[in-house]
């Protein structure tokens, strides 16, 4: 067999896989129209046993008690806690009745059940004509995007949708902060925190600054083993900014020396250390004046009072302006970025990331934000910067020919025969026609067009020689010879139909922009 047929039959293999979870997907659709009809007919079964009461029918305590019973006696059926099933039960009868988009997917075995229940959160609470324009959208959107990155876009989607303030579900939905303990086996525990997404965010990032700037060859503990080990240090050691100070040299404000505030900066173990922590599972995870760097994305007339147009808080999402500026204003953590009300440009990183080369990383990693292989959502700071064309081949180290890949996907694009290559912005980011299985990019169904496609974060793509390469499309090739775009170059196809829809213009060669988005340097 040569490697041309092996690879072939796992092309076959992988699309019989992906055939059998469509399945998969369109049995779930038929269990939750059973779903639905079940709870209906206990409505209908109360409204019996109420006329042989001699009632007209049921009243609405006698189809609470209906519905549950019928919930208690289906989490029996199915062994599952009553709380899921009455989950169930309140999903099946949202997909039936109020999400025919995601339904009619599900049905086709073209989304998962996982992806639907996505939708079904994000539309959640919106009036009925919001719900269906939500749905229609997201549905096509699930089609070619992972669950964690749908939630992302529906939760940005649903901004535009809900009528109210932000601010004001922001402080509503705070009330219901909380801490949850989930007993686990093998004396573990799961230890949920449901936080402001700002404090939540920072706390994480600060966890894993401290986590990176332990990591060294004589660190046998993973970067997760050390997140959960500095979080035990801070939460219940008293004494464990004390002993930092003692062992580091660092003064009451953790300043040092010879030591930075970036987890790159940080040196690992200084003298003195490790010192075993009071929660005995692992050596002291040292502060070291490690602070996170949070980037907030803010619209310039957002900062400047004249727009409510929410922020963007890396890694999770939407947050309102109120936050937003005052982010920009208060916290010297967070990466300020001022973003053009139109274009969606970087206007600015801030006066003090000028020096070279430390602007060109930061650029690269406002511009990806996340790993560029697809469906990897492993953030720009945690990634390598890779020549996509090799330095040995004559690649060039700038921008065009820049990626960040996290370190699984940096060895599989050189330990396999996996392949990537970047595209001219100006022409469609859609796969061959005949390679389009269904984890492929979609084929585009439009006529083919002239067109310069919007930047995977909103900025007009730079102008440059027909043929040269612009990291904003990555195309990835795997073994079998499938094509797979990364979830950046799948929101410029979307970008690029939108702006078709809403101007009827398929080429904007002559559009022109005061505020160019070359790097700032």
């Amino acid at each position: 067999m040569t490697i041309e047929q092996a690879n072939d039959r796992l092309g076959d293999l992988i699309d019989a896989v992906v055939a059998g979870f469509a399945e998969v997907a369109a049995s779930q659709a038929r269990a939750a129209e059973r779903v639905e009809e079940l709870r209906r007919w206990s409505l209908v079964a109360a409204d019996i046993s109420a006329r042989h009461q001699g009632k007209e029918q049921a009243n609405g305590v006698d189809h609470t008690f209906a519905e549950r019973s019928l919930t208690a006696e289906l989490g029996c059926a199915l062994r599952l806690p009553e709380r899921s099933a009455g989950v169930l039960l309140l999903e099946s009868k949202a997909l039936v009745h109020e999400h025919p988009a995601t339904m009619a997917a599900l049905r086709k075995g073209v989304v998962s059940y996982r992806h639907a229940q996505t939708v079904l959160d994000a539309t959640m609470g919106l009036d009925e004509p919001s719900v269906l324009e939500l749905d229609a959208l997201l549905a096509l959107k699930a089609q070619t995007l992972t669950v964690s990155r749908l939630k992302t876009v529906a939760r940005r989607e649903r901004e535009r949708r809900d009528s109210r303030p932000l601010v004001e579900r922001h402080q509503v939905a705070a009330q219901d902060r909380h801490v949850e303990l989930h007993p686990c086996g093998d004396g573990m525990a799961w230890l949920h925190h449901l936080l402001p997404a700002v404090q939540a965010t920072a706390i994480f990032h600060r966890l894993t600054d401290i986590a990176v700037a332990v990591q060294g060859p004589d660190e046998p503990r993973t970067l997760a083993q050390l997140r959960a080990d500095a979080s035990v240090d801070l939460l219940l050691d008293d004494d464990a900014r004390t002993a930092l100070t003692a062992a580091t040299g660092t003064d009451a404000d953790g300043n040092s020396e010879d030591r930075g505030v970036a987890a790159s900066e940080a040196a690992p173990h200084s003298a003195g250390e490790p010192t075993q922590s009071i929660a005995g599972v692992a050596d002291r995870v040292s502060l070291g004046g490690i602070k996170p760097q949070v980037a907030v994305t803010i619209p310039v007339m957002t900062l400047l009072g004249h727009s409510e147009e929410p922020g963007d808080l890396a890694g999770h999402g939407p947050i309102d302006a109120h936050t937003a500026r005052r982010l920009a204003a208060q916290a010297p953590s967070f990466l300020r970025i001022l973003t053009h009300p139109e274009t969606g440009t970087v206007l600015s990183v801030g006066r003090d990331r000028y020096a070279v080369p430390a602007d060109l990383k930061t650029w690269l990693r406002i511009r990806d934000e996340t790993c560029r292989f697809p469906g990897c959502s492993r953030r720009a700071q945690r990634c390598d910067i890779d020549h996509i064309t090799d330095w040995a081949h004559g690649g060039t180290t700038d921008h065009h020919n820049l990626i960040h890949l996290c370190r699984h996907h940096h060895r599989l694009k050189h330990t396999t025969t996996w392949t990537v290559r970047t595209e001219p912005p100006d022409r469609p980011t859609t796969a061959p026609p005949d390679s389009n299985p269904p984890h492929s990019s979609p084929p585009h169904s439009d006529p083919p067009h002239t067109v310069t496609l919007n930047s995977n974060r909103g900025r007009r793509t730079p102008r440059h020689s027909d043929s040269a390469p612009t990291a904003d499309v990555v195309r990835w090739t795997a073994p079998t010879g499938r094509d797979y775009l990364d979830h950046a170059a799948l929101e410029l196809v979307d970008r690029q139909a939108e702006k078709r829809d809403a101007t009827g213009i398929t080429s904007v060669d002559g559009d022109h922009s005061d505020f160019p988005d070359e790097p700032p340097f």
